[in-house]
């Protein structure tokens, strides 16, 4: 299993770290995780990838740091007669429509293929493709939010927080898997107003990865310029950056 960091910040990280998007590519199927504004440049420039590599599109909520890249997308799938199928929460979609709408290229509106969910309060299964799983489960954040996670015919997975403050779903979801992507928009100290804004700190990301027992912890979405990293108790921690590419297997 690989992932692809096309961008790592959130929407007031500093400029170089890109709008959330990262590209998970297993077993001959390309998810993209996200799509920050820029993030279809960021596919080109770090990948040399064009949008017919991309089978699916998850969204995990409506921010625009997770959605404003979508119509570039749909315009290049568009002008090639292609279809973007995009998962995500129903709100989402209604909302992508508007988006289509707001910024005049509705003659490309019939590339995308929207597939709405209903964000399950318990992990669930939301989609088989080729020879992965795709599973979602409702985290704590400001608006309705899924975090996802993909498993292969290998039975590797990779759990995705999206934007979210500490939630025991995220825990269950995650448990047992390669790696956990977990938002860390806060050094440790201040949970407080990270909680506030439907958030997590670098402390809080350690504690999920360390109760869902996974191998590995990816920070993203961090605000601060250097996150902060302490007592990680044998946990191995990555925090990536923009155009950076990781391997995960049973063997990490």
């Amino acid at each position: 299993m690989r992932v692809n960091f096309l961008g790592v910040g959130g929407w007031v990280s500093m400029p170089w770290l890109n709008h959330p998007s990262i590209l998970v590519e297993t077993k001959g199927t390309r998810v993209l995780l996200d799509a920050g504004e820029g993030s279809y440049r960021q596919l080109r420039r770090c990948l040399n990838l064009d949008v017919d590599s991309i089978d699916v599109v998850i969204v995990t909520h409506g921010h625009g740091d997770h959605v404003l890249g979508l119509p570039s997308y749909i315009l290049m799938a568009g002008s090639r007669g292609l279809k973007l199928s995009v998962i995500a929460p129903r709100y989402v979609i209604d909302d992508l429509v508007s988006l289509i709408k707001a910024t005049h290229i509705q003659q490309y509106a019939n590339a995308l293929n929207p597939i709405p969910v209903d964000v399950p309060s318990e992990p669930s299964l939301i989609m088989e493709l080729k020879e992965i799983k795709i599973h979602a489960v409702k985290v704590n954040h400001t608006v309705d939010t899924m975090a996802v996670k993909i498993t292969d015919s290998d039975g590797s997975c990779i759990t995705y927080s999206g934007d979210t403050a500490p939630s025991r779903s995220l825990i269950e979801l995650a448990k047992g898997c390669d790696a956990l992507i977990h938002e860390a928009s806060g050094n440790p100290g201040f949970e407080e107003e990270a909680h506030r804004h439907g958030h997590s700190t670098v402390k809080d990301a350690i504690e999920t990865a360390r109760e869902a027992g996974v191998r590995q912890l990816i920070l993203t979405h961090f605000y601060t310029v250097n996150p902060t990293i302490s007592e990680l108790g044998g946990l191995r921690l990555i925090v990536p950056y923009e155009c950076s590419t990781i391997e995960l297997g049973k063997e990490n």
